[in-house]
């Protein structure tokens, strides 16, 4: 919280009142340190359907706006109704009304102070929110079910744009991904089915300190390179890898164990649970397992990245085939499709035995990109192919 109180609108697309909100606030926006309603705020109108739905649309654009940290309902009344109380009453009845439109009872609070001479009496709310260099990461592209909170509980669907603050959770559904961009240029991409704490958020001009717990699935991280007291680490209950700028993947398996995949530069893979064991260095094109027990394998070769055939570009075939060379050590293949190139819009993958596959459903008409990657008999997944196009006829 910064000290003077006074918000900065830093998401416009996210402060903007809903359809929803015009229709039942007239209209509701977050600016400098006010929430601005299109309607008066009274505590007889907070008890009508119109009025617990207004501030029902209250809390759900400070929810989306995610930096407020707290919320005040200010009553400005005669100094009568202050000594008589009327105006702290009202004040604390639309702070309660709000607790039960949703908002955190501990981030809600009901006052009655003097007004200054340019005041104007009535009720307005206002918010102080988190200071704008405390936001170091935020949500760059998302595709699919992608959800945000403080814990499991409290998990909100993400948006482009939404920050991401220490100790918040992060959760994909199936299919789903989303790519989270750091203050030092870093991006982390969060893989479908996966839930991550961002556990430590530290980013200066001169420092870096990110700690990131993969709680189920996994990520793939591209990290800048920072100074030599910086730290970047992907960790869970058995393992810790840690890098000062590399791309790398890191995950969690049913069976309690993590996975190390190295694509660029070296990282230095090390037991979560051994203090005394000496960290395994696993450099590009390696990956590397920690069991269940915390003790860390010896770096082994990823296949490399195969190299696509066909289509490269126009239309798909009738017969829906996609081919790649073959790659040694490859004992199956990760093929993806995806609206766009980030693989973010409508993902799609399957498994082929063999360096061919003809993809087993309809696509829908238009333009598809798509890659492939080995996967070898250990289940390390190496490099994915270059990105192609095609184009699908539809059902």
């Amino acid at each position: 919280m910064n000290a003077t109180g006074k918000a900065l609108v830093l998401l416009g697309g996210l402060v903007a009142g809903s359809a929803q909100a015009a229709d039942r606030c007239g209209g509701v926006k977050l600016e400098a340190g006010h929430v601005q309603l299109g309607k008066p705020l009274t505590e007889a109108w907070v008890k009508t359907p119109d009025g617990q739905g207004c501030l029902s649309d209250v809390v759900k654009e400070i929810e989306r706006h995610r930096l407020v940290r707290a919320l005040t309902v200010a009553a400005l009344v005669s100094d009568a109704d202050r000594a008589s109380g009327k105006g702290l009453t009202a004040a604390k009845a639309i702070a309660a009304a709000l607790v039960e439109a949703g908002m955190p009872k501990n981030r809600v609070f009901g006052l009655a102070p003097a007004p200054q001479r340019t005041d104007e009496l009535g009720i307005s709310l206002r918010y102080v929110e988190r200071a704008p260099e405390d936001v170091v990461a935020r949500v760059a592209a998302s595709g699919g079910a992608v959800f945000l909170g403080s814990d499991e509980a409290s998990l909100k669907p993400a948006e482009p744009g939404m920050p991401v603050l220490v100790n918040e959770l992060v959760k994909t559904g199936p299919n789903a991904k989303v790519t989270i961009h750091l203050k030092d240029g870093s991006g982390i991409e969060v893989k479908p089915e996966s839930l991550i704490k961002m556990a430590v958020l530290q980013i200066t001009a001169s420092d870096r300190q990110v700690k990131i717990e993969v709680l189920s699935g996994g990520l793939t991280a591209d990290v800048r390179k920072a100074t030599q007291q910086s730290h970047f680490e992907a960790s869970s209950r058995v393992a810790v890898a840690s890098v000062r700028g590399t791309m790398f993947r890191f995950g969690v398996d049913e069976e309690g164990g993590a996975r190390l995949e190295t694509l660029e530069g070296v990282v230095a893979m090390g037991s979560a649970t051994d203090p005394n064991a000496k960290p395994v260095d696993v450099p590009a094109g390696r990956g590397a397992t920690v069991n269940a027990a915390g003790v860390t394998s010896a770096p082994s070769v990823l296949p490399e990245a195969p190299r696509v055939t066909a289509p490269l570009k126009g239309a798909l075939g009738a017969d829906a085939r996609l081919e790649w060379q073959a790659v040694d050590n490859a004992a199956t293949y990760k093929v993806e499709v995806a609206r766009d190139a980030d693989f973010l819009v409508e993902a799609k993958s399957v498994s082929a035995a063999e360096a061919t596959l003809s993809w087993p459903e309809a696509l829908a008409k238009g333009k598809w990109f798509w890659r492939v990657s080995g996967i070898d008999a250990q289940g390390f997944t190496g490099p994915t192919s270059k990105v192609y196009a095609f184009t699908a006829a539809g059902k």
